[in-house]
């Protein structure tokens, strides 16, 4: 058998990388709807490897534990949204919907944490090295408090 063969060559390499911010001793959410601010994530100069692009980049936020101090069962009060946007200037967008009811607690107790995973793609906000704030819109709950424990947010990057 007589021919040429070519062997390909190796495409621009894929993966994924996730940064995280520091952790936030407790994050607070009253029955009283308003913004609250999250631990920012930083992402440093040639964050992806050379000759690839951001493909899809999503946020994470996880906690260690829900102290509920209301006297009846407490959860998320009606949809709400984490956002996140870059520092120098930026435009906080949708990053993970929270569910009606979400993180439901039971009265005067303590629950185990979990991670929120986002499900929007972001990489028209998060699309590069900078510091990227994130916030938990309109947070609210329906009884009096919650605390969240030991607050982590993370921004996963998919490049190709």
């Amino acid at each position: 058998m007589s021919g040429t063969h070519t062997i390909p060559l190796p495409g621009p390499p894929s993966g994924e990388i996730t940064y995280s911010s520091a952790i936030q001793a407790t994050v607070t959410v009253s029955a009283s709807a308003g913004n609250v601010s999250l631990p920012s994530v930083v992402i440093p100069a040639n964050p992806i490897p050379a000759n690839t692009s951001i493909h899809r980049v999503t946020a994470y936020c996880g906690f260690r534990k829900i102290v509920n101090s209301n006297g009846s069962t407490n959860a998320v009060n009606v949809e709400q949204n984490i956002q996140v946007r870059a520092d120098t200037p930026g435009t906080y967008i949708d990053a993970i919907t929270i569910a009606d009811n979400a993180l439901s607690v039971a009265a005067s107790s303590t629950e185990g944490g979990t991670m929120l995973a986002g499900t929007i793609d972001v990489k028209g906000e998060v699309d590069g090295a900078d510091t990227y704030e994130l916030q938990w819109e309109a947070a609210d709950v329906d009884g009096n408090s919650m605390v969240f424990h030991d607050w982590q947010c993370h921004l996963k990057i998919e490049y190709r």
